[in-house]
């Protein structure tokens, strides 16, 4: 009978829609260094960035509206071509764990 765990994720923060640009694995380290947060809260998949809020030093630039003008200058890109900026809520992981681990008898 598999098992299932599911792991808690409190983390919120903002998708945006990065526009002629292709970010890269350095592009997101770049961005996560410049915001004060860790490398796993900067996410990028199919031309959409996701940065999860998890430091005062990214709350303070999203308080004062310059999240994009922080991420384009992260980058060296134009803040135009970030658009579609929208509030996102991490999802709880769920692992599904099989039987592998349960005793069993071996005679």
């Amino acid at each position: 009978m598999a098992k299932t765990i599911t792991i808690k994720d409190d983390r919120t923060g903002f998708e945006m829609k990065v526009e002629s640009e292709r970010l890269t694995r350095p592009d997101l380290h770049l961005i996560a260094a410049d915001l004060g947060i860790a490398t796993k809260d900067v996410l990028y998949t199919n031309g959409v960035l996701t940065v999860y809020n998890t430091s005062k030093e990214c709350q303070a630039i999203v308080d004062d509206n310059a999240l994009a003008t922080f991420v384009a200058m992260a980058i060296d890109i134009s803040p135009e071509n970030i658009t579609e900026i929208t509030p996102v809520k991490a999802k709880p992981k769920t692992i599904e764990m099989d039987d592998m681990f349960d005793e069993e008898d071996e005679d």
